[in-house]
């Protein structure tokens, strides 16, 4: 018998609690988002700051998770007060991403300053002084509840700037030119730029545009703009910028290609937006907001409020931002990659199903650089298994693929094809591919 993990918590039978009971312990809890929130109604929400939002951000989640603890979901008494917390949670957080845009977009070097200046940045600010209004009343909701319950609200006030001074901004001299394989920094500065129009292209697919209409906008945000496609978009421009600042940034590749810091800017832009629309599909998609009203019978934040920031602020804003730098990814790349064409015969006795094509996306995907495929005039990515796939089936006697892109892509794909494109097993597979073959164990 094996015993126990030391990281697995002992816990006794769960009991059930009385309200009466459960009060003073929500009290204790709640009582530094309490003075917190004091701090923040003494301010307008344009005094708000991004450090303010989070730390209020982070204490509404810390509440939120003691109340489903307790079962707050289940509970007539407490169920409004765990929606209000939420709200609080998830509009601070969206609030957070769009003033921390704001504070910063001045610092990202950018394609369309004009647009920026006098379009994103306006809307984006009046987008974050929507959530304000709405965090301030469901604070003075969450205030009115707390005292109609018989718990006592604090008198005192816990300001974010006393848990320690901004004061002046410093920073290390930039003077360290990292030294890389200039074969492996090329690629990797490449590799960037494909993600980056390849991500730029999922839009294109869905083209957002601008809705006022409350059924068409309600039909856009269930089927384009759920929190799980919110989150991957988000994740995907995350990592984009995480690559930038771990490969690219500081780098000498980074002072020969300057317009490099012109994706970066762009993906930071979309990433701040698409961080505010994240956290506004998770309220529209798990809970019915337009049943939360303040002390005024007014909702606190609606469905459609949400609706029109998701999709006429973040997501068109995030459209127009990456959608503008992809002639600058396009030259860049001409900059970065060796492009040829290569014309490679199909090896006898061997056909394009699905195996052998997932290999050959598989050795796309390594290099992260465009490349297209050709058969007799049809065209399609490389990168995607599924075009490739429709391509092939509709030339069932193809002798030879035609692919266009990075000579580095290319070169494996030769090796691919003289070792049969997989089909006589992995054990033939050269070297130079062993990132296909499947790892053991």
């Amino acid at each position: 018998m094996t015993s126990p993990s030391p990281w697995t918590e002992s816990r006794p039978p769960r009991r059930v609690v009385a309200e009466e009971e459960f009060k003073p312990l929500l009290a204790s809890q709640a009582h530094d988002l309490l003075m917190l929130a004091n701090g923040f109604l003494e301010l307008t929400p344009e005094q708000w700051t991004q450090r303010q939002l989070y730390h209020l951000s982070q204490a509404s989640t810390d509440l939120e998770t003691y109340l489903d603890d307790y079962g707050a979901k289940e509970n007539r008494q407490f169920f409004k007060c765990r929606e209000l917390i939420a709200i609080l949670r998830w509009s601070s957080a969206a609030m957070s991403g769009l003033v921390h845009l704001h504070a910063r977009i001045g610092s990202y070097q950018i394609v369309q300053s004009d647009w920026i200046n006098n379009n994103l940045d306006p809307l984006v600010r009046t987008s974050a002084l929507e959530l304000g209004d709405s965090i301030s009343r469901c604070l003075k909701t969450l205030r009115s509840f707390w005292k109609e319950s018989g718990m006592v609200w604090p008198d005192a006030a816990l300001r974010v700037e006393s848990l320690g001074a901004a004061g002046p901004s410093y920073r290390l001299m930039r003077d360290r030119d990292e030294q890389r394989p200039e074969e492996l920094h090329t690629s990797q500065a490449a590799r960037l730029v494909g993600r980056f129009i390849h991500l730029a292209s999922q839009f294109d697919a869905n083209k957002p545009y601008r809705v006022e209409d409350h059924t068409e906008l309600r039909e856009i945000m269930g089927r384009f703009c759920r929190e799980e496609q919110c989150r991957r978009i988000e994740s995907q421009i995350h990592n984009l910028q995480s690559v930038y600042d771990s490969e690219i940034a500081g780098c000498a590749e980074e002072g020969n290609h300057p317009a490099l810091r012109k994706l970066r800017g762009a993906a930071s832009i979309s990433l701040h937006l698409f961080e505010a629309a994240t956290a506004l599909s998770h309220l529209y998609g798990r809970h019915k907001m337009d049943s939360f009203l303040d002390s005024e019978g007014k909702v606190i934040l609606g469905e459609i409020e949400i609706g029109k920031i998701v999709i006429n602020t973040c997501s068109i804003c995030a459209y127009n931002v990456l959608n503008e730098t992809v002639a600058v990814a396009d030259e860049l790349l001409k900059e970065l990659t060796e492009v040829e064409s290569k014309t490679l015969e199909i090896p006898e006795g061997v056909s394009l199903h699905a195996r052998p094509i997932s290999l050959i996306v598989s050795v796309v995907n390594q290099h992260r650089t465009p490349v297209e495929a050709e058969i007799e005039g049809d065209k399609c990515s490389a990168a995607s298994i599924m075009q490739l796939l429709v391509m092939a089936g509709g030339h069932p006697n193809v002798k030879a693929i035609r692919f266009t892109g990075d000579r580095r892509s290319l070169r494996d794909l030769e090796l691919l094809f003289a070792a049969s494109l997989g089909e006589d097993g992995f054990d033939k597979i050269p070297k130079e591919l062993s990132y296909l073959v499947p790892s053991v164990g």
